[in-house]
């Protein structure tokens, strides 16, 4: 079997239902509400018509006039259908797919202790930024 992949919209809620036991914090009210939006961005990675792996993230409009960025915001195979490569290849999908669809990049943030992931994200042909003088900052609500 190989895998497949698509774009899910609000009618692909009955099958993303399934899912939602892997993802304890997901909500299905939750996640047609963000399909709902179009500005979010859902794939999935499916092996004999089962999604086995989901990314979603985000498109930023810029104010400079360049065209938009893809703001990768999860990526995740599940446990089942790990080591397999499927990561690689749905990355590789992703990163056609934002390409293909006008993007002026797309963007991942990781733990750079996550070897797995950036070997995924390397394989896939992104690159990653080293600096000093770069730092994330977050704050909970």
């Amino acid at each position: 079997m190989s895998l497949t992949f698509e774009l899910l919209q609000q009618k692909d809620i009955a099958a993303i239902k399934g899912i939602v036991e892997w993802f304890e914090e997901f909500d299905v009210v939750q996640i047609e509400k963000f399909l709902s939006e179009k500005q979010n961005i859902a794939l999935a990675a499916k092996l004999g018509g089962e999604i086995i792996g989901l990314m979603y993230g985000y498109l930023l409009t810029r104010m400079d006039g360049k065209a938009p960025q893809f703001f990768i915001y999860s990526v995740d195979i599940h446990t089942a259908h790990q080591g397999k490569g499927y990561g690689t290849q749905f990355m590789k999908f992703v990163v056609d797919w934002a390409r293909g669809n006008g993007f002026s990049e797309s963007f991942v943030l990781t733990n750079k202790d996550s070897a797995r992931a950036c070997r995924v994200y390397e394989k896939a042909g992104m690159a990653h930024s080293e600096s000093d003088c770069e730092r994330m900052y977050e704050i909970e609500y």
